[in-house]
């Protein structure tokens, strides 16, 4: 298209050629979209004879629902003089539409256009989308876990018929409420199984204990019917409102307890929860559930652990509904561990991070659990100084977590090919926030790359030119937006939408025609959960003392980069560092120049590493990593010499060495390409560092202060 607008300014033989031989949607128009000239593609596909076109107004051949986006384009080109892309419809002779995408440009007082017809590509994605949901229509009948709930709701349904009192049928209808919200929350939790989709949850503002016996109480018949107790003890350190995702941890206190009592004949299951320091801004919660009784002789397979060749309990045997709670503690940002013992039963630890509620908690709150436990810890917890950060920003939690600073509105990206529904949304949004909108798929990954990206995306699924989905898809393979909240625009059902639109990358749903409170508060809860991401992120990513990337960062990265490097055929390395000798820098120094010698020495690192891709972490101890993105072994070696001279410049005194009485370092570099892959051998990518680990060790064994390279 640009390469018509380039020839019809510099000739007009060329012009008139392209007229003629085009298979686009070719004309021009003055400024208010009268037709003076088209192409014979009209006619083919449209059913228009060229000479009834003449005269006739563009606006007048575009589906209804278009015209004001087409009006608006003109409007934009005669003030603005400059190009301009738009989707639409186009109205055939037969009454039926083609989808097209256009490229206007004005050229001295007149408007040349071009569209392309993606009318095929347009249904060919609609069947392709079909069939898809059809398949993924049999996902909620993959699990039998709504089995006891149903009939738990049945006995209430039953039991209400024959309470005799106004408080008992209350009562029965409360506990009916509870098993079909209950049941609900069962079936959401199924979706985010699958770890590529890490589903969307609320940040809101709950009453814990409240929360955690609403999780129970559902199960208290089924309990009974298996003649088992279920004690719950919450330690009253615990503040009775906090911050989080109050249906994600329903969800995981009912896929426990609902599986512990499967594996119960009769007996006991104890719930314990106990917090970390709830002066902090976000701060731990820890649950340790244990059961313990006669085993259930019904159950034919183990409801929490599959089984192995020595019948044991490990992380690699887990069964779906463990594996299932523990990607849900993992969207808390928490971590489960869970051992089985064949006399004493099952025990489940796990925590979640959970931010204080200043606004909400007041002195008249009480607690409701009936036994107090003392306080007791057996999670690792964060240091002190990896709060620091979290700290900082805690006289934020006195005000209300929605409220947008006047100074940095956050930015809204509005992507629909509908003007109506801009417009709509625009003004619903503009006061609080800064709206940007984009007509089409294409247009809305132009904008995504700005800097600053938007903070959060309403997207529509159906447009012309590219779907929602696709237009999703492109946005989280770029690691700079993926983290960007996306919210789609759709006239679906919730079914489709969640057995569909969640697989896709969707954190939430808006459906049209648009319920605008609805609307205004799923906007403010996914951009309170990315505000609390990112602070979360800070202690999650950062090494608390030298302020660089953690293992836990580099790991993610070095599965991103390797997945980059094998589709685009590049090589990879990494450089592993030991600090030498430095437990008798220690010994001799003292602890606290041990850690300035450690942040020195990360500093180097950090500026000899200069480009955008490049990482650098600490490992552990005096241990680092450096990840190098389409590096070769030549080049990574080039850049290990150069940081062990920048360290051994620094002269950092250090007596007790066998060798320099200076600090030095030794390096071991490796590289991954895809040169083995065809011949048999293991990824070299897979082995990375245990290959650069190698080349340490002979850096260490050949007198240290050196380079040495893994070479095959």
């Amino acid at each position: 298209m640009n390469d018509f607008f380039f020839l019809n300014e510099n000739s007009e033989q060329h012009f008139n050629g392209i007229f003629s031989v085009s298979t686009e949607f070719l004309c021009i128009t003055d400024v208010r979209g009268k037709i003076m000239k088209s192409n014979q593609v009209w006619e083919t596909k449209l059913g228009y004879l060229t000479p009834e076109l003449i005269d006739k107004n563009l606006i007048d051949l575009v589906h209804p629902n278009d015209v004001a986006n087409l009006i608006l384009a003109f409007k934009k080109l005669s003030t603005e003089k400059k190009n301009l892309s738009l989707a639409s419809r186009l109205l055939s002779t037969d009454g039926s539409y083609r989808f097209v995408t256009w490229q206007f440009q004005w050229v001295d007082g007149l408007i040349y256009s071009c569209a392309k017809d993606l009318t095929e590509l347009y249904y060919a994605k609609k069947d392709a989308e079909s069939a898809e949901f059809s398949r993924n229509q049999l996902l909620s009948l993959l699990t039998t876990e709504i089995h006891e709930p149903l009939e738990n709701l049945s006995l209430f349904l039953q039991l209400i018929s024959k309470a005799r009192s106004i408080s008992d049928q209350t009562i029965c209808l409360e506990n009916i409420r509870l098993s079909s919200k209950f049941l609900e929350n069962l079936i959401n939790g199924i979706l985010v199984i699958d770890k590529r989709n890490q589903t969307s949850h609320d940040v809101t503002s709950f009453n814990f204990h409240n929360t955690v016996e609403d999780a129970i109480i559902p199960l208290i018949a089924s309990a009974k019917r298996h003649n088992i107790t279920i004690d719950l003890a919450i330690d009253p350190k615990i503040p009775p409102n906090v911050l989080g995702d109050a249906q994600r941890l329903k969800q995981i206190i009912s896929y426990l307890i609902l599986n512990a009592i499967k594996c119960l004949e009769q007996g006991k299951i104890s719930i314990e929860v106990t917090p970390e320091n709830t002066s902090k801004a976000v701060f731990k919660i820890y649950f340790n559930v244990k059961t313990a009784g006669i085993p259930s002789l019904k159950s034919v397979t183990d409801p929490f652990f599959s089984n192995d060749s020595n019948g044991g309990a490990t992380e690699n045997n887990l069964s779906f509904v463990l594996e299932l709670v523990k990607t849900l503690v993992e969207t808390m940002n928490g971590k489960l561990s869970a051992t089985r013992d064949n006399e004493e039963g099952y025990e489940f630890s796990f925590h979640i991070l959970l931010l204080r509620d200043d606004i909400h908690t007041t002195k008249s709150d009480s607690n409701p659990s009936r036994r107090v436990l003392p306080m007791y810890n057996k999670n690792i917890r964060f240091k002190e100084e990896e709060l620091l950060a979290i700290e900082q920003i805690g006289n934020d939690q006195a005000k209300s977590h929605d409220k947008i600073s006047p100074e940095k509105r956050q930015r809204i990206l509005v992507v629909d090919d509908s003007l109506a529904n801009t417009q709509l949304l625009t003004q619903t949004l503009i006061e609080n926030y800064e709206i940007l909108v984009a007509n089409s798929g294409e247009e809305a990954l132009a904008i995504v790359q700005q800097v600053p990206a938007p903070d959060l995306i309403l997207l529509d699924l159906s447009m012309p030119d590219m779907s929602g989905y696709e237009v999703c898809k492109q946005i989280q393979l770029e690691e700079r937006t993926m983290a960007i909240p996306i919210i789609f625009l759709t006239t679906l059902s919730d079914t489709e939408n969640e057995v569909y639109g969640l697989p896709s990358g969707a954190m939430d749903f808006i459906s049209k025609p648009f319920d605008l409170p609805s609307v205004a508060e799923k906007i403010k809860n996914q951009l309170a959960l990315k505000y609390y991401r990112e602070i979360l992120s800070i202690t999650a990513d950062t090494d608390a003392l030298t302020q660089i990337a953690n293992r836990r960062r580099f790991e993610e990265m070095l599965v991103i980069e390797i997945r980059k490097a094998k589709r685009n055929n590049t090589p990879l390395s990494v450089i592993r560092i030991d600090i030498d000798y430095f437990k008798s820098y220690n010994n001799t120094y003292g602890h606290f120049e041990g850690d300035d010698c450690l942040r020195e020495v990360a500093n180097v690192f950090k500026k000899t590493l200069k480009r955008a891709g490049d990482l650098v972490a600490r490992w552990e101890g005096e241990e680092f990593t450096c990840l190098l993105p389409d590096t070769n072994l030549k080049g990574a070696s080039h850049v290990a010499e150069k940081i062990r001279k920048a360290i051994l410049n620094l002269r950092i005194p250090h007596q007790s060495s066998p060798g320099e009485k200076v600090i030095t370092i030794s390096l071991g570099v490796a590289t991954g390409t895809t040169s083995y892959e065809n011949s048999g051998e293991d990824d070299s990518f897979n082995t990375l560092l245990d290959h650069a680990q190698s080349a340490l060790t002979k850096s260490k064994q050949s007198g240290r202060n050196q380079v040495s390279v893994y070479k095959k």
